[in-house]
């Protein structure tokens, strides 16, 4: 799982290191078939061959997939799950107040797991 957290922001890698310290207890060999951000938390697909406590595995998951929910994917701090300016549809993501704002404003982006700001006005 390290070598896939530039498929989502910095806030959450803290979180995805814990839980591959967790399944590496629990599953030594793991593989990861995919990590990614969709509709504001974090998906993690394990690779079926490597997985056999699937209970424990998926109560891992699930766990972090929550707590993915309330917590920034841009800064790691307490968050909740919106949309740009908190309109309806459209990208949602899990963001705390302050990166809400930047982030309607389209001053901060995550590209390959790294927050990028720019000036704003340039879009």
């Amino acid at each position: 799982m390290p070598d896939r957290l530039h498929a989502v922001g910095p806030g959450w890698h803290a979180l995805l290191l814990r839980l591959h310290e967790q399944l590496l207890i629990l599953e030594p060999g793991y593989r990861v078939d995919d990590l990614k951000e969709k509709f504001g938390t974090v998906r993690v697909y394990l690779a079926s061959d490597s997985v056999s406590s699937r209970l424990d595995t998926q109560v891992l998951l699930a766990a972090a997939e929550a707590q993915s929910a309330t917590t920034c994917e841009f800064c790691g701090t307490p968050g909740r799950r919106r949309g740009r300016g908190d309109k309806p549809g459209g990208w949602i993501k899990t963001v705390c107040d302050s990166c809400h704002t930047a982030w309607s404003r389209r001053t901060i982006m995550i590209i390959h797991g790294v927050v990028h700001r720019r000036e704003p006005g340039l879009a």
